[in-house]
């Protein structure tokens, strides 16, 4: 196996790096060349939102709406995609109350009366109906859950006891709720012990809810207008808006008792841990303070500026260090002698130039999302890799030093500003073009669409959860108001029929249906489709069944379920359960004794991404290419199956049927997109009059697409009469394999 070093942070030319020695088959008898990811500018992701000594409850680190939720273990493993906590949102915009605390969270099943609560480490979920008539609060224990209940036209509390087992839930009436309680919750602190609850507002009710005594204990305000900040395990953090913002201690186990003056140099993102007051200072460093008052020490030189999450377990939690080569989340504690003690909870080590995720393989070209901090900016952003790939007939792999192509936003070729350049997210999930290259934002500067196909000039996009559009360039020629299966080959869209197992295509751009509908062997309407030639992959949804139509010898192809992506005498499928990639092999494809599905390689995965990880960290080439993932060391491999491809074919012809050559400049120009890499191309023009050849035009390699221009002028470099002239192009396959592509057609000139 070769590997290529790329190094991060820079922006290499097409000349940079030294090319990559020639690759061997593997073990699994295929031709690999690995890309080596450096060390780039930014560590793993973690945002604590709730903690305990079990692990941390992450929001939103990998910009994925369908992952936000991640639990992270000391160990380093990982769990991505949890289902959404109940998140409550108060009245008059008060900050939004998450049910959980610590692992445990609590969840809705739907719109009904049942919830559960789930044991984030593991795993662990115990149902329960809620009882008739009650509200549910962002406040949870392991088996506990307040309630709110009207009884009698008055507000009452209830800690409800929840069964190891599920089912009807214990009702424990809180006692020591006031009679003049206002109804909404619009703040809470909590832990093992209990919880912190504000009523009505910032300065409403303050209140104390210890879990063992289910006992409620209202904390006198004294005209004081309190607002809750922070909660330790001995005492609560109040600000007092009536007496200048000062803060003031409250101890839980006597909250009518004298308040303690908080005597520190912050007012905001206060946490406390015992007799200590700790904050980031606003220059990234994280300090504690003695809340009687003292010298500030510093605890981590480096951190995040959000206020440190207070875990179930009384412990502090953060994210920070001295700099990328020691990140980490941080477990705060008071050791032996009562000061804060900082410990290494979850280590955050440096990621590869590639780990921020991005694949492609297109015409044998390589693409690939890379980490970088501009030196005029200190944001890390993202720029493509760009490697061409090629096959020897002998079976070696090379692949060229990659070179800096543009990003989402641009192209070097467009000479225009770079505009989508902050990119880290799921906008890097890559879609290839069949032209070489991936899907650019051209038809939305400054918002990321989703594009579930592309070839040549059509895509089909998804702009939001209900409209699907198919594109020519950027002119929209239809749209649905709901998203369904779709698939484009050249000019041929194909999307699932109206009938189960059926699909259907229609020639772009002008929708006219071809044929009709094709019975694929599915035992649904298909949720997914992809057409690579011959092959018509289909899918039920991600855990239901799949298949492969085989379009030369009408049988379905059994394929594993799971996310997928076809390729021309192959299929790559995610197996989840396993954390690798497996591959299948289609008859007709290869020798009959390597048919079927076999193990491939690991599957990647990474904090906060979703299940579906192609285009975000492997993908393959539909077009008679390899294919490519990217490992847990940060690296991306590229493998090429030794599968027999479908005959070169042009599977897309835009060349006009009549051209006017009088005006200055004119010119005919045709553009034709291939199925598969060409070795070189040849366009022959013929006069239909008198059967001679005017013009012959050729070219070199051609990825994915030919485009060709004819002056109008003839073997002596004068314009041709007026007249229909034939043409035809020929293209022989640059992997030799099948005959040369051939297609003809005719233009009138006017000249």
């Amino acid at each position: 196996m070769t590997v290529l070093a790329v190094g991060a942070g820079l922006m290499p030319s097409a000349e940079a790096g030294s090319g990559p020695r020639a690759a061997v088959a593997d073990r699994a008898g295929m031709p690999s060349v690995t890309l080596k990811g450096q060390l780039g500018p930014l560590t793993k992701p973690s945002a604590p939102v709730s903690a305990d000594a079990a692990g941390v409850l992450s929001y939103g680190t990998g910009n994925s709406p369908s992952a936000a939720y991640t639990w992270e273990r000391p160990n380093g493993t990982y769990v991505n995609g949890l289902p959404k906590p109940v998140i409550l949102s108060p009245p008059n915009n008060y900050n939004s109350l998450w049910a959980v605390n610590g692992r445990f969270a609590l969840e809705r099943v739907g719109t009904t009366s049942a919830y559960r609560i789930r044991n984030y480490d593991t795993g662990k979920v115990v149902q329960f109906d809620l009882p008739t008539g009650d509200t549910a609060t962002s406040v949870i224990a392991q088996n506990r859950l307040l309630t709110q209940r009207k009884t009698a036209g008055k507000l009452t509390l209830h800690l409800l006891e929840i069964p190891a087992a599920g089912g009807r839930p214990v009702d424990r009436p809180v006692s020591g709720v006031p009679d003049n309680l206002p109804g909404a919750i619009t703040h809470v602190q909590q832990d093992a012990r209990g919880a912190a609850i504000t009523f009505g507002g910032w300065s409403g009710v303050q209140t104390l809810l210890d879990f063992a005594t289910r006992r409620l204990t209202v904390v006198p305000d004294n005209a004081s207008r309190l607002n809750l900040m922070s909660l330790s395990a001995t005492t609560v953090l109040y600000e007092a808006t009536n007496e200048d913002f000062k803060s003031y201690l409250v101890d839980r186990d006597h909250p009518d008792g004298p308040r303690t003056l908080l005597n520190v140099d912050s007012s905001v993102n206060l946490a406390l841990l015992g007799n200590w007051a700790v904050y980031p200072d606003g220059e990234d460093k994280l300090v504690a303070q003695p809340a009687a008052g003292g010298a500030a020490r510093t605890l981590l030189p480096q951190a995040s500026s959000q206020r440190p999450v207070t875990g179930a377990d009384g412990a502090l939690y953060t994210v920070g260090g001295t700099g990328p080569d020691d990140w980490a989340v941080r477990r705060i504690t008071l050791g032996a002698d009562g000061t804060p003690v900082v410990g290494v909870h979850i280590p955050l080590p440096r990621q590869t130039a590639y780990d921020v995720g991005g694949v492609a393989v297109d015409q044998g070209q390589l693409r690939v999302g890379t980490l970088y901090v501009p030196r005029s900016a200190s944001r890390a952003t993202t720029y493509l890799s760009g490697s061409s790939l090629s096959l020897t007939a002998s079976g070696t792999l090379n692949a060229t030093p990659p070179r800096n192509v543009g990003d989402l936003g641009w192209h070097p070729a467009d000479q225009e500003p770079a505009y989508d350049r902050h990119c880290t997210g799921q906008c890097l999930r890559l879609v290839g073009t069949g032209e070489g290259d991936v899907v650019r934002s051209s038809l939305n500067k400054s918002n990321y669409v989703p594009t579930l196909t592309a070839s040549g000039r059509f895509s089909v996009q998804r702009p939001d959860p209900w409209f699907q559009y198919v594109y020519d360039g950027t002119k929209a020629l239809s749209h649905t108001d709901h998203w369904h299966a779709a698939s484009l080959w050249g000019s041929q869209l194909w999307s699932a029929g109206t009938r189960s197992g059926t699909v259907t295509a229609v020639s772009l751009p002008s929708m006219k249906t071809l044929g009709s509908a094709v019975s694929v062997g599915a035992p649904c309407v298909p949720t997914e489709i992809q057409v690579v030639g011959r092959w018509i992959y289909w899918s039920c949804g991600p855990n239901k069944k799949a298949g492969v139509y085989d379009r030369t010898t009408k049988r379905v192809i059994k394929v594993p379920s799971g996310y997928a992506q076809l390729a021309d005498g192959y299929l790559v499928s995610q197996n989840d359960a396993a954390a690798r990639l497996s591959i299948t092999y289609f008859p007709g494809a290869v020798p009959a004794a390597r048919v079927g599905t076999s193990d491939l390689a690991p599957l990647k995965n990474q904090v906060g991404e979703p299940a579906d990880r192609r285009g975000r960290f492997w993908a393959v080439d539909r077009f008679g290419g390899p294919l490519a993932y990217l490992t847990e060391a940060g690296d991306v491999t590229v493998t090429w199956p030794r599968v027999t491809t479908s005959p070169l074919a042009v599977i897309s012809t835009d060349s006009p049927a009549r051209v006017d050559l009088r005006p200055a400049g004119s010119k005919y120009t045709g553009v034709w997109h291939l199925s598969k890499p060409a070795a070189s191309w040849k366009l022959t023009i013929v006069s239909a009059a008198s059967g001679k050849t005017v013009r012959t035009l050729t070219g070199g390699r051609a990825t994915g697409k030919i485009s060709a221009t004819w002056d109008g002028t003839g073997p002596g470099g004068k314009k041709v009469p007026t007249g229909t002239y034939r043409w035809t192009l020929t293209a022989p396959a640059a992997d030799h394999v099948g005959r040369s592509a051939t297609v003809k057609g005719s233009v009138a000139v006017r000249s």
